[in-house]
């Protein structure tokens, strides 16, 4: 049977505000020491605090940093972004200068901050990166310069040990300008959660003058590749949870859950205190403002 709206709101406020089955965790260090938010993937916090990335545990202790090794080759590398797989292995997407061009890689390590493999990507410039359930690693990219006049591919997945499996979406599928990504340290654009990859557009982009950035859109495909829909999100606040169920949440006046057979946002509930951070399965995951403290809201889906 399936409840009317009215009654899954209410449903859901009451277990947001009771507070049902709630639990905290206060980890061991602060979370935003250059006033970047965190990036939260598979249970571990990651905290860019540049030149590393420090990485906690589920129980909020500090599990390692990472940095990408120095290479003579390539000057002044910078982690972007970067995720966690379900064992603590921990993948970032790097770009660094070679003589006047900017290149972009993968640095993958192990949990104790061991850096296992780099892998060169060349003029495409990973920003996000995503691990799936077969720990095969995805990643958001683009071209910069004179590059991006050319035709590539945003969506990547790799191997750990750097063999491309396959390339998807075309830059040409999208607005002619501006790129559709761009660099975003913290937070995450990409999520692979089951069977479903999420990913979201016009958030990063750079601007050049006279240009206007689109709506932000969102677009899931499928394992291998297969598109499933693009949808504009509306309005000034991005998505922020993508759950195992393949459900997608934003906050901003209240917790909404977005309906892709309406293609529009539906509130649900009044939005738990704190930035929301991602999903961990179905739980939603917020930081309380100003404090080094995270709370996991679950609820039916």
């Amino acid at each position: 049977m399936r409840l009317p709206a009215f009654f899954f709101a209410l449903a859901l406020s009451c277990g947001v505000c009771c507070g049902a089955q709630q639990r905290e965790v206060t980890y061991q260090g602060p979370l935003t020491p250059n006033n970047i938010t965190p990036t939260f993937e598979k249970g571990y916090l990651l905290v860019y605090d540049y030149p590393r990335v420090h990485v906690y545990a589920a129980d909020g202790s500090p599990l390692c940093s990472i940095a990408p090794e120095a290479d003579p080759a390539r000057i002044f590398p910078r982690i972007q972004n970067a995720g966690a797989d379900v064992d603590g292995t921990l993948a970032a997407a790097i770009e660094y200068r070679k003589g006047d061009d900017r290149g972009g890689g993968i640095a993958v390590f192990d949990n104790s901050g061991k850096q296992l493999q780099f892998f060169d990507t060349g003029k495409y410039l990973p920003t996000q990166v995503s691990f799936a359930d077969d720990h095969t690693i995805w990643t958001l990219g683009w071209r910069h310069g004179k590059a991006s006049h050319e035709d590539y591919f945003i969506l990547r997945n790799y191997s750990q040990n750097g063999e491309e499996l396959g390339a998807f979406l075309p830059r040409s599928s999208f607005e002619h300008d501006p790129e559709p990504v761009g660099p975003m340290t913290g937070a995450w654009q990409l999520r692979v959660t089951g069977e479903r990859i999420g990913a979201l557009f016009y958030e990063s982009s750079i601007l050049q003058p006279g240009q206007q950035l689109p709506p932000m859109l969102w677009v899931e495909l499928d394992l291998k590749g297969k598109e499933l829909g693009r949808w504009e999100m509306g309005g000034t606040y991005a998505p922020r949870a993508f759950t195992r169920s393949g459900a997608l949440y934003r906050t901003g006046g209240g917790l909404s859950l977005f309906d892709r057979s309406a293609k529009t946002w539906r509130r649900v509930a009044d939005a738990p205190s704190g930035e929301l951070l991602g999903a961990d399965g179905n739980d939603l995951v917020f930081r309380e403002a100003g404090t080094n403290t995270l709370r996991w809201v679950p609820f039916g889906q």
